[in-house]
């Protein structure tokens, strides 16, 4: 039984978020829906890096940093690439005319004079707000600006006099007064000169990382007059080792992050670098290529040269256009889409409308397969995405997508992301980033261990919820409303050993960007309540339980660890006298095995990640007939059909094969769908259902599930029923 009690101040203050809204007028209505959210603490528990929440660089001395209460800061983009330290000279590339000028100081004729400027300021000014991780770009494409004379023109391409040349080491001693004269500049002279004045990467002042550059696979198109040639996969990895060696030399504390790739083309094949053919047959993508080599780079040098693998995302999803570029609040379907952006990431069973859906569809969702590539080539890398944007920074829509995608990096052991600012005004998402780290505005923040939880449907909300380390004491959870028209009716259940009786909320709604105290719940009753929140709304819950006992803290340290177990068996063997409450496990009064065996089973569970999903995307074309997401070839999938009970259905399949040649045209490509393919004819069982395997051939796309007929035979004449009444309920990969 569930018990809904809200406050009179949170009721209140819905109806007032209700009748006001970035949207247009009257696009609120009285619909409302209902959402099923679970919360397990007793299920998997996964720690949140404290990186999480970052962001980038604004560049000028007067504000290095986006206004947000931020736990990492990167320095980066396309002016870094053409940085040059000595002498704070930059390049802007297409960004604007190739020019070579001042702009990382200001025009600042005394910070010109101070090498390496934009750097020392940019790490003091993040101590100053004590944002504990700092990253910062090298230079790693050959050459930086030898100037600020302006633009550089194509018959100045590198090398020229216009630059300088760039070099990993030095293999001279290193000076704190860089020569400015000698055509070269030195990274690892780059390096030891910050942590000289700003310390090593285990100081609060220091920088703890170092990107390898910025989004090199575009080097050729970004940096046309310093690289005008187009990457290989054999020049970054070279480039990669010997520029991270030189760094670890002088730092070795410091993380190494690369590459910062621009976007899933290059993932994929490193933007068709020339040499990823001479690959491609050996790693399925350039991730893995990359990861790969990095390992070898380890066993050659005895250390790490790759902590962090970065990435860079910014959704390609499409409504009346692509959602990054969307500014127009009359556009509902990029609104739509935007709240649903995060799922490319993580959700085998969507598919977004975008050319990225459309070319690469094997590749989504891409958390998944990031994580297999590590696993698989380079165990223990973290993952990065120090640029990343869903659009609708000036849109209630925008902290929507923001709070759902913080959510997914947690749930996806995202080590450290860093907003990068599209919009002139990207207020919500910023204010997403606050409710995560400072909803209160006195530094009270989401928790740093994430719960296992789940909502009815992810389409329409999604919720995640944390604790501090063990203690349930105290709960977070972020709640997001997607709906752009209905009011969310949140059933939440929360399975704890703690017994919560209050909870304060705050949120950010569409009349606001700035977070606002909501209200409170009340009463409780089991651990169930009900919350009603509005259309295009995500909130924050700060749960707090009464009388709370640690359960499974056998030696009240605080925490729940292997040390209790091993405390729990000296209680057991009389190695000590105290008993404690909470070493009573089963609610039988007794402290004794099987105790034990509940405290060994509680953190095994705690430890273990849920089954990998194994349901694969599938869309209807059009009546009767399927299409399954590509990528699953040589894979066996199970399809579940629900009709009539006893009705038959008669079936195919068709694929296109990309490698088979075409008898007529004598290219390569064959749409394939013969005797081979047909599926035969099956009967619906009592209950309506049919499940059918299916052996999709190696490198299938666009497979295509077709019905011949559906057919009532029951009075032994056959009855031909519309396919429309056929659906394809689920898709299911086997494991194996």
């Amino acid at each position: 039984m569930r018990k809904k009690i809200i406050s009179a101040v949170l009721a209140a203050s819905i109806c007032a978020v209700t009748g006001a809204s970035a949207v247009p007028q009257g696009i609120y209505a009285a619909n409302q829906y209902d959402l099923d959210i679970q919360v397990d603490a007793d299920g998997y528990r996964k720690p949140i890096s404290p990186y999480l929440y970052g962001v980038n660089s604004d560049f000028r001395k007067e504000e290095y940093l986006y206004n947000a209460h931020a736990t990492g800061a990167r320095q980066g983009g396309n002016r870094f690439s053409g940085y040059n330290w000595e002498t704070n000279f930059s390049n802007a590339g297409r960004d604007w005319l190739h020019n070579s000028d001042q702009y990382l100081v200001d025009f600042d004729k005394e910070e010109l004079a101070i090498p390496g400027a934009p750097a020392l300021g940019f790490a003091r000014e993040a101590a100053a707000k004590r944002v504990p991780y700092k990253v910062t770009t090298i230079q790693m494409a050959g050459y930086a600006a030898a100037d600020d004379d302006g633009e550089v023109t194509e018959a100045e391409i590198a090398p020229s006099p216009r630059w300088v040349e760039v070099q990993p080491a030095k293999g001279s001693a290193f000076s704190l007064t860089p020569d400015k004269t000698d055509g070269v500049v030195y990274i690892d002279e780059y390096v030891n000169y910050l942590v000289h004045h700003l310390g090593d990467a285990s100081t609060a002042t220091g920088y703890q990382g170092y990107n390898l550059d910025n989004e090199p696979s575009l080097w050729n198109a970004t940096h046309a007059r310093m690289h005008p040639e187009r990457v290989t996969c054999n020049e970054i990895v070279t480039k990669s080792i010997r520029y991270a060696a030189a760094i670890k030399a002088v730092d070795p504390k410091a993380e190494i992050f690369g590459l910062a790739l621009y976007g899933v083309p290059a993932y994929i094949h490193f933007n068709n670098a020339p040499d990823w053919e001479e690959h491609a047959a050996e790693y399925e993508w350039f991730l893995s290529y990359y990861l790969d080599e990095m390992a070898k780079a380890e066993q050659e040098h005895g250390k790490r040269l790759l902590d962090v693998l970065d990435v860079h995302y910014y959704s390609e999803a499409k409504g009346e256009c692509r959602v990054t570029e969307c500014e127009d609040p009359l556009h509902t379907s990029c609104i739509e889409a935007r709240m649903q952006a995060a799922r490319s990431l993580w959700d085998p069973t969507y598919l977004e409308t975008s050319w990225l859906a459309t070319e690469y569809p094997e590749y989504l969702p891409l958390f998944p397969r990031i994580h297999k590539s590590i696993a698989t080539y380079y165990p223990d890398t973290k993952i990065a995405l120090t640029e990343y944007n869903l659009g609708g920074g000036n849109h209630i829509s925008g902290a929507v997508a923001q709070a759902d995608l913080l959510g997914v990096f947690a749930q996806n052991g995202v080590y450290m992301s860093n907003l990068w600012a599209i919009n002139k005004d990207f207020s919500y998402q910023l204010s997403a980033i606050n409710l995560y780290t400072n909803y209160d505005g006195k530094g009270s923040a989401f928790g740093n261990t994430l719960l296992t939880s789940q909502t009815s449907d992810v389409s329409k909300g999604s919720a995640f919820a944390a604790i501090d380390g063990t203690d349930e004491s105290r709960m977070t959870m972020v709640v997001t409303n997607k709906s752009l028209t209905d009011t969310q009716n949140a059933h939440i259940t929360l399975h704890s050993s703690a017994s919560y009786t209050h909870a304060t909320v705050y949120g950010i709604t569409g009349d606001s960007s700035e977070i606002q105290l909501l209200g409170t719940v009340e009463d409780i009753t089991d651990n169930q309540f009900t919350l009603k929140i509005p259309a295009m709304t995500v909130v924050m819950l700060a749960l707090e339980a009464e009388d709370y006992t640690m359960r499974g803290d056998v030696n009240t340290d605080g925490t729940v660890n292997a040390a209790d177990v091993r405390a729990l068996t000296d209680m057991l063997l009389a190695r000590t006298d105290a008993v404690t409450a909470q070493a009573e496990l089963t609610g039988d009064n007794c402290v004794d095995g099987f105790d034990c065996a509940v405290l060994k089973r509680l953190q095994n569970r705690w430890n273990t990640p849920p089954p990998e999903d194994r349901r694969v995307g599938c869309w209807a074309t059009k009546a009767g007939q399927w299409r399954i997401r590509d990528g699953m070839g040589e894979q066996t999938v199970t399809m579940k059909f629900t009709g009539k009970p006893r009705h038959y259905l008669r079936l195919a399949y068709g694929y296109w094969d990309p490698l088979a040649v075409d008898e007529e045209t004598g290219k390569n490509g064959v749409w394939k769908h013969n005797d081979d393919t047909q599926l035969g004819k099956h009967q619906f069982d009592e209950n309506g259902e049919l499940q059918l395997q299916l052996d999709i051939p190696p490198k299938a796309k666009s497979v295509e599930i077709m019905i011949y007929n559906y057919t009532d035979e029951s009075t032994g004449t056959v009855v031909q029923l519309d396919k429309s009444l056929v659906g394809l309920a689920e898709v299911v990969r086997q494991e194996g």
